[in-house]
């Protein structure tokens, strides 16, 4: 996701260029069934493309379009009311046969890559509180990283660490000085 861990969703590929560009036309297309809006980066291993949003994760065969699997995201219909940042999902993370996701309503969910069905979900935080996930996760020396939204409604932000094979939480790092930490008194409250 975002072609390497410096997030510069630049690509150094030459085969398009100014020149050509104007010749490509689409050979597929794909409803993602999903009218809040897409922002995710697609990711493609192996011939298959995985997407997601905040109401789907899909395997899309890359060649053909055809889809291969659909995996549904459930939350509580009023969590959009109370989140921040948009009904939305950036993308998704591969690592060991597994596509990794965050959700809407903060959870983090590992589904198996070749069927989509769910392998394990860990939560985050409480999204009653403000808090949301929204942003694709990372693999960094074998943990998913994840972040949280939510500092719009006040939310203490965080990265927090997890293994991949089992969802255990391994760390939480705070992006922010808590009450207990030096450099809080820096801040209003």
């Amino acid at each position: 996701y975002g072609m390497g861990y410096h997030q510069n969703r630049y690509s150094p590929l030459a085969q398009i260029n100014k020149s050509n560009v104007k010749r490509l036309v689409p050979v597929w297309s794909l409803s993602l069934e999903n009218d809040l809006g897409e922002q995710a980066q697609p990711l493609v291993y192996d011939g298959v493309m995985y997407v997601s949003n905040a109401r789907w994760t899909v395997a899309i065969d890359a060649l053909t379009g055809k889809q291969l699997w659909r995996t549904a995201v459930d939350y509580e219909p009023e969590t959009p009311r109370v989140v921040c940042c948009g009904v939305s999902n950036k993308g998704v993370a591969l690592y060991n046969g597994k596509v990794f996701r965050t959700t809407l309503n903060a959870f983090v969910v590992a589904l198996d890559q070749k069927t989509g069905k769910e392998v394990w979900r860990q939560k985050a935080a409480e999204w009653k509180e403000g808090y949301s996930q929204t942003v694709a996760p990372l693999i960094a020396n074998g943990v998913l990283v994840t972040g949280i939204s939510g500092a719009e409604f006040g939310i203490r932000g965080f990265l927090d660490g997890w293994d991949p094979d089992t969802g255990k939480h391994l760390w939480r790092r705070y992006t922010t000085a808590g009450p207990e930490d030096k450099g809080c008194d820096t801040w209003e409250p």
